[in-house]
């Protein structure tokens, strides 16, 4: 077994699996949240603003 083991570099050998609920979490929900977040501060951002109404303070007529 050292023989076989021996051709290996250090960190080239796998780790622990990831459960079912770790990987839907890891490469599903986190991507989603993260499109979902992103997406909105976009839309803020480039939402038409309200259209400001003229003051009595501040224009004459």
């Amino acid at each position: 077994m050292n023989f076989i083991m021996s051709a290996v570099e250090d960190g080239t050998v796998a780790g622990p699996g990831l459960s079912a609920i770790e990987t839907v979490v890891t490469f599903i929900l986190i991507p989603l949240a993260l499109f979902t977040v992103i997406a909105v501060l976009s839309w803020a951002a480039s939402a038409p603003r309200k259209a400001s109404t003229t003051s009595s303070i501040t224009s004459i007529n």
